[in-house]
Protein backbone atom coordinates (compact mmCIF):
# COMPACT_ATOMS: atom_id res chain seq x y z
CA UNK A 1 0.00 0.00 0.00
CA UNK A 2 1.94 3.65 -1.18
CA UNK A 3 1.74 5.92 2.16
CA UNK A 4 1.57 9.48 2.47
CA UNK A 5 5.25 10.90 4.24
CA UNK A 6 4.35 12.83 6.95
CA UNK A 7 7.40 14.17 9.56
CA UNK A 8 6.70 12.50 13.18
CA UNK A 9 6.09 15.50 14.34
CA UNK A 10 2.61 15.82 12.25
CA UNK A 11 1.46 12.05 12.60
CA UNK A 12 1.68 12.31 16.48
CA UNK A 13 -0.40 15.32 15.83
CA UNK A 14 -2.56 13.31 13.60
CA UNK A 15 -3.11 10.81 16.01
CA UNK A 16 -4.57 13.53 18.69
CA UNK A 17 -6.64 15.37 16.47
CA UNK A 18 -8.38 12.80 14.36
CA UNK A 19 -12.22 12.37 14.78
CA UNK A 20 -12.27 8.44 16.29
CA UNK A 21 -13.52 5.57 15.47
CA UNK A 22 -17.98 5.62 15.08
CA UNK A 23 -20.18 2.35 16.52
CA UNK A 24 -23.84 2.31 15.53
CA UNK A 25 -25.01 3.41 18.64
CA UNK A 26 -28.05 5.18 17.21
CA UNK A 27 -29.57 1.85 16.92
CA UNK A 28 -33.00 3.39 18.15
CA UNK A 29 -36.25 2.91 16.16
CA UNK A 30 -37.86 6.02 15.86
CA UNK A 31 -38.42 5.36 11.80
CA UNK A 32 -36.49 4.47 9.25
CA UNK A 33 -33.34 5.84 8.51
CA UNK A 34 -33.82 9.36 6.42
CA UNK A 35 -37.26 9.71 7.11
CA UNK A 36 -38.29 7.06 5.04
CA UNK A 37 -41.02 4.65 5.07
CA UNK A 38 -40.00 2.30 8.29
CA UNK A 39 -39.10 -1.06 7.27
CA UNK A 40 -39.60 -3.03 10.51
CA UNK A 41 -42.03 -4.52 13.08
CA UNK A 42 -40.22 -2.38 15.44
CA UNK A 43 -40.11 0.92 13.34
CA UNK A 44 -44.20 0.60 12.64
CA UNK A 45 -44.71 0.34 16.06
CA UNK A 46 -42.69 3.16 17.30
CA UNK A 47 -44.39 5.10 14.41
CA UNK A 48 -47.78 3.78 15.58
CA UNK A 49 -47.50 5.42 18.91
CA UNK A 50 -45.05 8.36 17.70
CA UNK A 51 -47.63 11.09 18.40
CA UNK A 52 -47.45 10.72 22.30
CA UNK A 53 -44.74 12.33 24.25
CA UNK A 54 -43.69 12.87 27.56
CA UNK A 55 -45.49 10.67 30.48
CA UNK A 56 -48.09 9.60 27.94
CA UNK A 57 -45.68 7.58 25.75
CA UNK A 58 -43.73 6.30 29.31
CA UNK A 59 -46.73 5.22 30.77
CA UNK A 60 -47.86 3.60 27.11
CA UNK A 61 -45.03 1.67 26.97
CA UNK A 62 -45.10 0.35 31.07
CA UNK A 63 -48.35 -1.03 29.79
CA UNK A 64 -47.82 -2.58 26.71
CA UNK A 65 -43.88 -3.91 28.19
CA UNK A 66 -46.39 -6.26 30.24
CA UNK A 67 -49.05 -6.95 27.93
CA UNK A 68 -49.25 -9.45 25.32
CA UNK A 69 -46.59 -9.96 22.18
CA UNK A 70 -45.25 -8.85 20.01
CA UNK A 71 -45.87 -5.63 21.30
CA UNK A 72 -44.28 -6.24 25.03
CA UNK A 73 -40.92 -6.99 23.25
CA UNK A 74 -40.74 -3.72 21.38
CA UNK A 75 -42.20 -1.74 24.13
CA UNK A 76 -39.41 -2.56 26.52
CA UNK A 77 -36.59 -2.18 23.76
CA UNK A 78 -37.82 1.41 23.40
CA UNK A 79 -37.88 1.96 27.02
CA UNK A 80 -34.52 0.44 27.36
CA UNK A 81 -33.84 3.49 24.83
CA UNK A 82 -35.04 5.90 26.43
CA UNK A 83 -33.08 4.85 29.64
CA UNK A 84 -29.97 4.38 27.33
CA UNK A 85 -30.40 8.04 26.05
CA UNK A 86 -31.16 9.30 29.30
CA UNK A 87 -27.81 7.74 30.91
CA UNK A 88 -25.58 8.86 27.27
CA UNK A 89 -27.31 12.46 28.21
CA UNK A 90 -26.38 12.68 31.76
CA UNK A 91 -23.13 11.19 31.37
CA UNK A 92 -22.06 14.53 29.06
CA UNK A 93 -22.55 16.38 32.35
CA UNK A 94 -22.09 14.07 35.45
CA UNK A 95 -19.67 11.79 34.07
CA UNK A 96 -20.60 8.04 33.48
CA UNK A 97 -19.38 6.95 37.00
CA UNK A 98 -22.40 9.07 38.57
CA UNK A 99 -24.75 6.89 40.46
CA UNK A 100 -27.63 8.43 38.71
CA UNK A 101 -26.24 7.63 35.35
CA UNK A 102 -25.14 4.48 36.18
CA UNK A 103 -29.03 3.52 37.64
CA UNK A 104 -29.90 4.57 34.23
CA UNK A 105 -27.73 2.11 32.13
CA UNK A 106 -28.70 -0.38 34.67
CA UNK A 107 -32.52 -0.05 33.79
CA UNK A 108 -32.15 0.36 30.10
CA UNK A 109 -29.66 -3.08 30.32
CA UNK A 110 -33.21 -4.55 32.14
CA UNK A 111 -35.09 -3.24 29.38
CA UNK A 112 -33.27 -4.75 26.73
CA UNK A 113 -33.40 -8.37 28.53
CA UNK A 114 -36.54 -7.94 28.54
CA UNK A 115 -37.12 -7.44 25.17
CA UNK A 116 -35.45 -10.11 24.45
CA UNK A 117 -36.70 -12.68 26.86
CA UNK A 118 -40.12 -11.58 25.18
CA UNK A 119 -39.02 -12.14 21.59
CA UNK A 120 -35.59 -14.37 21.24
CA UNK A 121 -35.35 -13.47 17.58
CA UNK A 122 -35.23 -9.43 17.71
CA UNK A 123 -32.01 -7.92 16.67
CA UNK A 124 -32.18 -4.61 18.43
CA UNK A 125 -32.20 -5.08 21.81
CA UNK A 126 -29.28 -7.38 21.06
CA UNK A 127 -26.90 -4.50 19.33
CA UNK A 128 -28.16 -2.34 21.62
CA UNK A 129 -27.14 -4.87 24.54
CA UNK A 130 -23.27 -4.84 22.99
CA UNK A 131 -23.05 -0.95 22.48
CA UNK A 132 -24.20 -0.63 25.94
CA UNK A 133 -21.47 -2.89 27.40
CA UNK A 134 -19.18 -1.74 24.97
CA UNK A 135 -19.67 1.58 26.66
CA UNK A 136 -19.18 0.27 30.02
CA UNK A 137 -15.80 -1.12 28.93
CA UNK A 138 -14.59 2.39 27.55
CA UNK A 139 -15.33 3.98 30.93
CA UNK A 140 -13.54 1.90 33.03
CA UNK A 141 -9.76 2.45 34.04
CA UNK A 142 -9.72 -1.04 35.16
CA UNK A 143 -8.35 -3.78 33.29
CA UNK A 144 -10.04 -7.01 34.39
CA UNK A 145 -13.28 -5.00 34.27
CA UNK A 146 -12.68 -3.95 30.80
CA UNK A 147 -11.95 -7.06 29.05
CA UNK A 148 -15.40 -7.99 31.08
CA UNK A 149 -17.34 -6.04 29.56
CA UNK A 150 -15.87 -6.19 26.01
CA UNK A 151 -16.49 -9.93 26.24
CA UNK A 152 -19.90 -9.23 26.95
CA UNK A 153 -20.04 -6.67 24.19
CA UNK A 154 -18.99 -9.40 21.52
CA UNK A 155 -21.34 -12.00 22.96
CA UNK A 156 -24.23 -9.97 22.56
CA UNK A 157 -23.27 -8.31 18.85
CA UNK A 158 -22.42 -12.25 18.07
CA UNK A 159 -25.72 -13.08 19.57
CA UNK A 160 -27.49 -10.71 16.47
CA UNK A 161 -25.72 -11.93 14.23
CA UNK A 162 -26.35 -15.80 14.65
CA UNK A 163 -30.57 -14.58 14.21
CA UNK A 164 -29.24 -12.41 11.12
CA UNK A 165 -25.47 -12.72 9.94
CA UNK A 166 -25.75 -9.58 7.78
CA UNK A 167 -27.14 -7.09 10.26
CA UNK A 168 -24.81 -3.89 9.25
CA UNK A 169 -25.01 -2.24 12.58
CA UNK A 170 -24.02 -5.52 14.61
CA UNK A 171 -21.42 -5.93 12.14
CA UNK A 172 -19.96 -2.62 12.41
CA UNK A 173 -19.53 -2.42 16.12
CA UNK A 174 -18.37 -5.62 16.39
CA UNK A 175 -15.62 -4.19 14.08
CA UNK A 176 -15.14 -1.13 16.17
CA UNK A 177 -14.63 -3.42 18.72
CA UNK A 178 -11.86 -5.19 17.61
CA UNK A 179 -10.65 -1.90 16.11
CA UNK A 180 -10.07 -0.43 19.60
CA UNK A 181 -8.67 -3.69 20.89
CA UNK A 182 -6.06 -3.69 18.27
CA UNK A 183 -7.33 -6.46 16.71
CA UNK A 184 -7.16 -5.45 13.06
CA UNK A 185 -7.30 -8.58 11.17
CA UNK A 186 -10.82 -9.21 13.03
CA UNK A 187 -11.37 -5.33 12.46
CA UNK A 188 -10.93 -5.72 8.47
CA UNK A 189 -12.80 -8.68 8.25
CA UNK A 190 -16.08 -7.40 10.11
CA UNK A 191 -15.72 -4.32 8.14
CA UNK A 192 -15.22 -6.10 4.29
CA UNK A 193 -17.99 -8.52 5.17
CA UNK A 194 -20.34 -4.83 5.69
CA UNK A 195 -18.67 -3.57 2.18
CA UNK A 196 -19.19 -6.66 0.80
CA UNK A 197 -23.17 -6.36 0.94
CA UNK A 198 -23.42 -2.60 1.33
CA UNK A 199 -20.56 -0.68 -0.81
CA UNK A 200 -22.02 2.33 -0.21
CA UNK A 201 -21.90 1.88 3.77
CA UNK A 202 -20.56 5.24 5.12
CA UNK A 203 -19.81 3.91 8.92
CA UNK A 204 -17.53 1.07 7.45
CA UNK A 205 -15.34 3.43 5.16
CA UNK A 206 -15.19 5.76 7.99
CA UNK A 207 -14.09 3.21 10.62
CA UNK A 208 -11.65 1.71 7.80
CA UNK A 209 -10.64 4.76 7.69
CA UNK A 210 -9.08 5.12 11.23
CA UNK A 211 -7.98 1.80 10.91
CA UNK A 212 -5.75 3.02 8.30
CA UNK A 213 -4.71 6.46 9.69
CA UNK A 214 -4.09 4.38 13.12
CA UNK A 215 -1.56 2.39 10.86
CA UNK A 216 -0.38 5.42 9.30
CA UNK A 217 -1.43 4.35 5.56
CA UNK A 218 -3.14 7.91 5.22
CA UNK A 219 -3.67 7.77 1.31
CA UNK A 220 -5.74 4.72 2.04
CA UNK A 221 -7.05 6.67 4.98
CA UNK A 222 -8.11 9.95 2.99
CA UNK A 223 -9.88 7.47 0.32
CA UNK A 224 -12.21 5.60 2.37
CA UNK A 225 -13.00 9.09 4.20
CA UNK A 226 -13.99 10.64 0.91
CA UNK A 227 -15.72 7.32 0.45
CA UNK A 228 -17.91 7.99 3.65
CA UNK A 229 -18.55 11.86 2.37
CA UNK A 230 -19.91 10.52 -0.87
CA UNK A 231 -22.13 7.99 0.32
CA UNK A 232 -23.66 10.06 3.38
CA UNK A 233 -22.17 13.58 3.16
CA UNK A 234 -25.02 15.53 5.49
CA UNK A 235 -24.71 12.59 8.34
CA UNK A 236 -21.97 12.87 11.54
CA UNK A 237 -20.26 10.14 9.66
CA UNK A 238 -19.52 12.52 6.37
CA UNK A 239 -19.33 15.74 8.38
CA UNK A 240 -16.36 13.76 10.87
CA UNK A 241 -15.18 12.20 7.67
CA UNK A 242 -14.94 15.68 6.09
CA UNK A 243 -12.91 17.19 9.19
CA UNK A 244 -10.58 14.16 9.19
CA UNK A 245 -10.02 14.32 5.58
CA UNK A 246 -8.82 18.32 6.34
CA UNK A 247 -6.74 17.63 9.14
CA UNK A 248 -4.48 15.02 7.36
CA UNK A 249 -4.26 17.33 4.60
CA UNK A 250 -3.50 20.36 6.72
CA UNK A 251 -0.58 18.56 8.31
CA UNK A 252 0.81 16.78 5.24
CA UNK A 253 1.10 20.77 3.70
CA UNK A 254 2.79 21.65 6.46
CA UNK A 255 6.44 22.98 6.52
CA UNK A 256 8.83 20.21 8.64
CA UNK A 257 9.61 22.57 11.85
CA UNK A 258 13.48 20.53 11.88
CA UNK A 259 14.03 21.73 8.61
CA UNK A 260 16.62 24.11 8.44
CA UNK A 261 17.81 23.14 11.91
Amino acid sequence: MRRLTVTAAAAVAMTALLLGMIGCKDTGAGGAAGGGKPQTAIERFAKRIGALQGKALEDTLRQLAVGAPPERAYAAYLLGNRYYTAAGDSALARGWKEPAVIALLDSAEARFMASIAADSTLLEPMVNLGSLWDDRAEQTANQIERQDFSTKAESFYNLALRVDPKDEKARCNLGSLYLRQRKHPQAIAAFKSVLADNPKSALAHYNMAIMFAESKIYQEAVSEWELAVANDPTSDIGRRSAENIKIVRDLMNAPDPTLGK
